[in-house]
């Protein structure tokens, strides 16, 4: 019986008048004698103005009929099967119940089919529309598989500890959660991907990992970001009435803060014509860093000296991301000392690396301070690039790193470029060094600790100073999935570095 509207001709009137009430929302209309145009006195659906349940349910219409009576479904959307008439598929003329059995909902999109009613003599007529929102519990899920899948498909063929491939794994769990759940498991096996935090963190002794999948946001041709410009921010007290500073770690160049005038180390005290203490600076704190929108008027310090107050506003905007946080020249005596801040290693923005080394070459800096205290590494090239224009062109054939990968596979990246010389990026200025100062903190990692360790390895002068730095020693292949029309970078260690 199902879609014999198809096989029908349908009463134009009929349905218009029928569908003007919502498709059955009301008792359908009559001629005086108290019969109906569409042999229907009469249709209760008890569903009528909300969706049915996405787990399910059974819904019993009452129709009141003139003569006997067929009911059939059209499908909209998701498919067929999915509802079924269990009872008044037909039947005779009077009081009838209609009922329908809804299937739960496991497809990630909402659904929609139709009730048709032909009472003998009369046109078939829609009598109501039943919209089924989609599981959402389940869609969810259907993400979750799809990108525990993929992270499981990649672990198992390039996770550097192959360990991996013995464990019983669930894959419909919260994909956020799946590699910290899974790669914990081996225990002290991979104990490179990631580590334990430290006694001064927030989770002290809480193991934790390197591999991450994250969504990421649509392509574009230059990476920016929205927010004020500011960089950490750290909190004190900065009078003897109890006023709060936050002063700020760094403010990127291009950014709204930069543009109105606030540089790194400025202390904020006044926001919106509130001067922050005990009771508010930490919802401050947060708002300004973690998720600003809208204009701010700060009052702010600079350089500790409490004598001299300076104001600025600041309107969250769009910018072109900068790595370089900060670069000056320094003159003492015979030494020219180049300062350069990196936040991390972005191929995207190799521009501006490309750029700060030139600029440092034209200066004929004899030292080069690099201060890494906010750089958690990134691209590896990048890094090769930079620590190739310190060791200079003396060095192009040396080797920067040696990579290993699963299966005794190698690879030595000489300071020319990469495997086989080719990342892309080419050979750097030389800089004429004879030695590099660093600066580190337990946030340098990674591509940054490479820099400080393929210097050492040809016996370049490296002088460390700060904390120590986080340990590092292992590297990540990163690809994209994307599911939904949303984007993921998944980002598993799959190399050692020696």
């Amino acid at each position: 019986m199902k879609n014999i509207y198809r096989l029908l001709s349908y009463s134009l009137l009929i349905l218009t008048t029928v569908l003007s009430t919502g498709c059955g929302e009301e008792p359908l209309p009559g001629p005086e004698d108290g019969t109906s145009e569409t042999g229907i006195s009469n249709f209760v659906n008890p569903a009528i103005g909300r969706d049915i349940s996405p787990n399910g349910e059974t819904v019993s219409c009452v129709l009141m009929s003139e003569g006997n009576f067929t009911a059939a479904l059209e499908f909209i959307s998701g498919g067929e099967e999915w509802v079924s008439i269990t009872k008044g598929e037909s039947g005779e003329a009077g009081r009838n119940t209609i009922r329908l059995v809804f299937d739960k909902n496991e497809t990630d999109e909402p659904r929609a089919v139709k009730l048709y009613v032909q009472v003998e003599g009369y046109d078939l007529v829609c009598v109501a529309e039943f919209r089924q929102k989609m599981d959402e519990v389940s869609a969810e899920m259907q993400r979750n598989q799809a990108l525990n899948s993929y992270m499981h498909m990649r672990l198992q063929k390039e996770y550097l500890w192959e360990e991996y491939n013995e464990l019983a794994v669930d894959l419909e769990m919260d994909y956020t959660e799946f590699l910290n759940t899974h790669l914990t498991k081996l225990g002290k096996v991979n104990i490179e991907d990631g580590g334990v935090y430290r006694q001064n963190s927030a989770n002290p002794g809480k193991r934790f990992i390197y591999s991450n999948i994250q969504e990421i946001a649509p392509v574009t041709k230059v990476i920016e970001t929205m927010s004020l410009g500011f960089g950490p921010i750290f909190s004190s007290q900065i009078d003897p009435k109890g006023v709060i500073g936050l002063s700020i770690a760094y403010v990127h160049q291009g950014s709204p803060a930069w543009a109105a005038g606030m540089r790194r180390g400025d202390t904020i005290f006044r926001v919106n014509g509130t001067v922050l203490d005990n009771s508010n600076y930490k919802s401050y704190m947060n708002a300004l860093y973690y998720s600003p929108s809208g204009s701010y008027e700060f009052g702010f310090i600079r350089d500790a000296d409490l004598s001299q107050k300076y104001t600025a506003t600041v309107a969250t905007d769009v910018y072109r991301y900068n790595p370089v946080l900060y670069s000056a020249i320094i003159k003492e005596g015979e030494h020219r000392i180049g300062y350069l801040v990196l936040e991390n290693f972005d191929l995207d923005a190799q521009d501006f690396v490309v750029d700060i080394i030139q600029q440092l070459k034209d200066e004929n800096i004899t030292d080069l301070i690099l201060d890494l205290r906010f750089n958690p590494g990134g691209a590896v090239a990048q890094s090769r690039y930079l620590a190739s224009a310190i060791a200079g062109t003396a060095h192009l054939d040396d080797i920067f790193v040696n990579v290993e990968f699963r299966g005794d596979k190698r690879q030595a990246w000489k300071f020319r470029g990469g495997p086989n010389d080719e990342d892309g990026m080419g050979i750097a200025p030389d800089l004429g060094l004879k030695r590099l100062y660093v600066i580190g903190s337990e946030n340098t990692a990674s591509a940054s600790e490479l820099i400080i360790n393929g210097l050492r390895g040809i016996d370049f002068p490296v002088y460390l100073y700060g904390s120590r730095t986080e340990g590092k020693n292992v590297g990540m292949t990163t690809t994209q999935t994307t599911y939904e029309g949303s984007r993921y970078l998944f980002s598993p260690i799959t190399s050692s570095r020696m």
